[in-house]
């Protein structure tokens, strides 16, 4: 890679949508996710634990954008972008040379302070990427500016190495596919608030997997609250930058993070735009399943469910070699209603057990046996049945199956049983 030629670097980096467990939604709306740089690196961690460890071409990429130096304190290595410390001399050339009035001085020196002892300004620890933006435009040195994508690959070459310092401080851009259909009406021309609070719940999930470590298998997240609030309309044609604070973040026995407070901020051309606060707690899926267990409701009648039409034909009643063609209407806890063609159901035996097979995405299989209940000829079609069936015997195992099923897949017929 040579890293004088740019055009070779991909635009964009969305992030996989693993991260963001978006898997069945058309986008992830997350891009150039990364963990805050660290502006100075001691030279012997550099040269010692961090260069030797990397190929070729991703120690030249580094080296573009780490610059060694020496001064009264030692040697290290510092980020080009706004310099973490800057000689005297230096620091009054620049201010000349910019034309920098007073205003702008009062501004400058928010961010930076003079050390008597080692004789020069240096950076506080408060300052904001959108601060540096600022700063490098007063200053008049554009060129120092380093664009999203490069951190983000910097980012995921310093998180490879635990003896970097981190801070829990990441950022991200919302990253939106040309070809999404936005929520928004077209005339109004901005990007919907409820876009960016997607966004924000897909960064701060990705965050928890990328840096806090949580594991994609055998977790669920509880979302516990999130707030937003919106400070001005977002524009189209400008990106979006956010931010992530991990206020507060918990820690399970394996490691990763079992709770976490997030403070989202997003940012179009370094203005605040949108706040959003987020907590979460991650359970194992065995934990989640048993607390869910114990805070289901006991009706006097099961409610019934449709499901999504995908589902409607993926069942399967069997009697004596014969399979029913039929299609699911509803069905709930203690039974199912189908929809039949051809022969009348009620030549079935209300007695006799029938064999059933169902299959549901993510769920599997639901194998039993059913009893006939009650058959009803369809008002507007006199070779079409209703027929209502009771699960007979069912596993313990295909009997929660039909539970997750109605969870993932049902929508609750309001005006029956459940007012």
């Amino acid at each position: 890679m040579k890293v004088s030629e740019k055009e070779e670097r991909p635009t964009v980096l969305p992030l996989d949508k693993r991260y963001t467990r978006t898997y069945y939604q058309e986008d992830s709306f997350v891009s150039n996710i990364r963990r805050a740089l660290p502006r100075m690196i001691l030279a012997d961690l550099m040269e010692n634990v961090v260069l030797p460890k990397l190929k070729d071409e991703e120690k030249e990429f580094l080296l573009f954008y780490y610059i060694k130096r020496s001064d009264a304190s030692g040697s290290y290595y510092q980020l080009k972008t706004i310099p973490s410390r800057i000689r005297k001399e230096s620091a009054d050339r620049i201010l000349n040379e910019a034309n920098i009035d007073d205003s702008g001085r009062e501004f400058l020196n928010q961010f930076y302070h003079f050390d008597t002892e080692i004789e020069q300004y240096v950076l506080n620890d408060q300052v904001t990427e959108a601060d540096e933006i600022k700063i490098l435009q007063l200053v008049k040195r554009r060129d120092y500016y380093v664009g999203n994508v490069e951190k983000s690959m910097i980012s995921a070459i310093f998180e490879r190495f635990p003896e970097i310092p981190k801070r829990d401080t990441f950022f991200a851009n919302l990253y939106v596919p040309s070809t999404h259909k936005y929520y928004s009406p077209p005339n109004l021309k901005h990007i919907s608030g409820m876009q960016i609070v997607e966004a924000a719940r897909q960064l701060g999930i990705a965050c928890n997997h990328m840096f806090g470590k949580v594991p994609f298998d055998d977790v669920t997240f509880l979302l516990l609250y999130l707030n937003s609030e919106f400070l001005q309309y977002a524009k189209m044609n400008m990106p979006i930058k956010l931010r992530v604070k991990a206020k507060e973040v918990k820690y399970s026995k394996s490691g990763y993070w079992n709770y976490s407070k997030l403070a989202i901020t997003a940012y179009q051309e370094n203005q605040e735009i949108t706040k959003i606060e987020m907590a979460a707690s991650i359970l194992p899926l065995k934990v989640y399943k048993r607390l869910k267990s114990t805070q289901e409701e006991v009706y006097e009648i099961d409610p019934r469910f449709r499901i999504l039409d995908r589902f409607k034909n993926n069942i399967s009643i069997r009697e004596n070699g014969r399979n029913i063609v039929s299609t699911i209407e509803n069905i709930s806890n203690s039974g199912f209603m189908v929809r039949c063609s051809g022969i009348h159901p009620g030549t079935l035996s209300t007695e006799q057990q029938l064999e059933f097979f169902m299959h549901f995405d993510i769920v599997g299989f639901v194998h039993g046996t059913c009893i006939l209940l009650w058959v009803k000829e369809d008002d507007n079609n006199e070779d079409m049945f209703f027929a209502g069936f009771r699960f007979e015997e069912i596993s313990d195992l295909d009997r929660a199956n039909v539970k997750e099923a109605i969870n993932r897949y049902g929508r609750l017929i309001e005006d029956r049983e459940i007012q």
